[in-house]
């Protein structure tokens, strides 16, 4: 019985082991274009060893040369065609660099995700309400402790402000005569708050803080700084250029080449979304849209969110390809926006902010042999070469 018990746990622990193995492997050669539980540019894997009928070994034929064996005459040929046919004709890699063993480590992970898919499917409906009424029941508990810092708070001011009243009439008040009755504490107040120099004071302050309201109000016009405008279709910069890495010129196409850095077309979308049909957020809904367009041949009419006065001059590409500035430093961290919104404000003395502290580097690029040879500065901002001049940015 000892024996029978130590075997089962030797086996238990080396297939935990392989499948951490295989999961590796799946991460590095299959993630791309597989998921366990969902279809991605290929099948969703769950499920994959019922459908090939347990067979493991017609399963590694199949991954180390999916063409050889769709043409050839396998045990599962019919079945490797009709999955080639229904999947567009997208032509699976042949990982023939992969050993028996290590597509076999792969095939024990996928095995073991989809029993844990299932187990979890399995679980009564009712074991995750409590949860869900607990969160609910400390989420508005929570507000609690807020209010008693705003209670507490706006006592304190109170209190502040009545003992300066206070010491403000001691200061003012006339020197009595001994033998005058003395005045209450209303009085006294009342004394202090229609003085001449309390009403100076107080007009003072309620000046310089309308002329302080009025100046920022009329250097913020213009300006859009946080403005996040709904567009025609849910698009999420964190899943594209965030989760998978999609860099910003592969939509952006004309930041490198011109003025201005494009709004992708259509057929930009469609080089992925010929294939992913099915977004890992929203499903068919928002994908469908992308499709509708392209199949309709009628744009999609994204809303711009970044927008310059006519008489200002931007170029991207002397920004990003002469300049080497990353996409971040201007439209901030879009690779963690859901929904992308004006991360700075782009005012003018922002822009002469930037100018006065970025250093160019004059050797790396050959636009900037001939003044590197001239200037004797060993760091040159983008100041000391025109960036503050007025016709770099105006007509």
């Amino acid at each position: 019985m000892k024996l029978t018990m130590r075997r089962y746990w030797i086996v238990a622990i080396l297939g935990l082991v392989w499948a951490q193995d295989g999961k590796a492997l799946f991460q590095a050669n299959c993630a791309s274009c597989h998921a366990v539980n969902r279809r991605v540019v290929g099948p969703a894997l769950k499920g994959a060893h019922e459908r090939w009928g347990g067979d493991e070994a017609e399963m590694v034929k199949f991954i180390q040369n999916s063409q050889a064996y769709i043409n050839g005459n396998f045990k599962n040929s019919a079945y490797a065609k009709k999955l080639y046919e229904e999947y567009n004709k997208a032509v699976m890699t042949a990982f023939t660099a992969l050993s028996e063993a290590e597509i076999k480590s792969i095939l024990s992970y996928i095995k073991s995700e989809s029993q844990a898919a299932a187990s979890a499917a399995a679980t009564p409906a009712g074991g995750g309400s409590g949860g869900a009424s607990a969160s609910a029941e400390g989420g508005s508990g929570g507000t609690g402790p807020i209010l008693w810092i705003l209670v507490i708070s706006l006592g304190a001011i109170s209190i502040a402000l009545i003992i300066s009243t206070m010491a403000l009439s001691r200061i003012l008040r006339p020197v009595e005569e001994s033998a005058a009755p003395k005045p209450s504490t209303a009085e006294r107040l009342w004394s202090v708050v229609s003085s001449r120099k309390f009403l100076g004071v107080v007009s003072l302050l309620v000046l310089v803080w309308l002329t302080s309201a009025t100046v920022k109000k009329a250097r913020s016009i213009g300006l859009h700084k946080g403005y996040q405008p709904v567009q025609p279709i849910a698009f999420s910069h964190k899943t594209h250029a965030g989760e998978y890495k999609i860099a910003c010129q592969y939509c952006h196409i004309g930041v490198e080449k011109g003025k201005s850095a494009t709004i992708p077309s259509t057929n930009i979308c469609m080089n992925c979304h010929n294939y992913i049909q099915e977004g890992s957020k929203y499903g068919t809904k928002e994908i469908g849209k992308i499709l509708a367009s392209w199949q309709e041949g009628k744009p999609i009419e994204w809303v711009r969110i970044h927008n310059l006065p006519d008489f200002v001059y931007f170029n991207h590409a002397q920004h990003v390809k002469v300049g080497g500035i990353a996409c971040q430093t201007c439209h901030g961290p879009v690779q963690e926006m859901e929904e992308v919104y004006q991360y700075s404000d782009l005012s003018m003395g922002w822009c002469i902010n930037c100018h006065r502290q970025t250093k160019v580097d004059l050797t790396a690029n050959p636009y900037y042999a001939r003044l590197h040879d001239q200037l004797k500065e060993k760091e040159v901002t983008v100041e000391r070469i025109g960036g503050l001049e007025c016709s770099k940015c105006h007509y």
